[in-house]
Parts: C-alpha cells; structure tokens; sequence
C-alpha cells in the first residue's frame, strides 16, 4: 500500500510540475496570464508580484498535484489514461467549487469560456492523462 501510495504521488507531482511548465509556457507566449495557482497564493497570503508568488504558488501546486493522484490510486483499482482523465473533474470541480470562492472568485469561474475550459484542459485533458498513464506504466494495478 505504501508503495502505491508513492509512486501516485510521484505520478502527480510530474503531472503537476508538467502542467506548471505549459502554464508559464502559455503565458510566456502571451497566450495566457498568471497561473492560476499563483492567483491562488497571492489571494491567500498577500504575495502581490513577488516572485515568491511564483515559487511557494508552484510548489503548494506541485504537492496539490501529488495529494490528488494519492486519492486516486487509493479509489481507482486500475489506473488507465481514460480514468485518469475522469478523476481530473475532481480536483476541476474542487478549483470551481471551493477554491475559487475562497479567492474572491465567482463559483465556475463566471461560467467564462476561458474559466471553464481552462481548467478542463489543464486538470482533465493534461493532469488527469499524465497521471493516468504514469500510474499505468508503474504498474499500480491491484
């Protein structure tokens, strides 16, 4: 149990810090602004444009990532790509329901275009699949 336990966490944390990397991809690009998780850190701790928004919001992100794909190796007997990305609504549903009220934020996001598909992309499309094969390939099947 201990080993499955690591080796979800370890799947998160490379989907997270995969995701992290195509965020600040995006907005380097001008694609994209902030990352949400920094928006997160800085309406929690006041962080304004410091960089220590940027470190402590991805790291807190990167370990968030980790804890998710914990529970999932705990409930999903058989990790698949496809299951992966279904969990992904979870933590999807989590940032609309919990988090973005906690942040001043609509809930949904204000229902936005941008709002409601980022996150699906982001947490479903890209984490949810990482997650998924990673704890495929580790062979987390009971």
């Amino acid at each position: 149990m201990n080993n499955r336990i690591l080796q979800g966490f370890f799947a998160g944390v490379i989907g997270a810090m995969i995701l992290a990397a195509i965020m600040y991809s995006l907005q380097a690009a001008n694609l994209s602004g902030t990352p949400g998780f920094v928006n997160i850190y800085r309406a929690a701790y006041g962080a304004g444009d410091s960089l220590t928004a940027h470190i402590f919001g991805a790291l807190g992100f990167i370990i968030a990532g980790g804890l998710w794909a914990v529970l999932f190796v705990l409930i999903v007997r058989e990790p698949t790509v496809w299951k992966g990305m279904l969990f992904g609504f979870v933590p999807t549903l989590f940032l609309w329901l919990v988090l973005a009220p906690l942040t001043g934020q609509p809930i949904f996001n204000g229902f936005t275009t941008r709002g409601i598909l980022f996150p699906i992309l982001y947490n479903v499309i890209v984490w949810g699949a990482v997650v998924g094969f990673l704890t495929r390939k580790l062979g987390l099947v009971r």
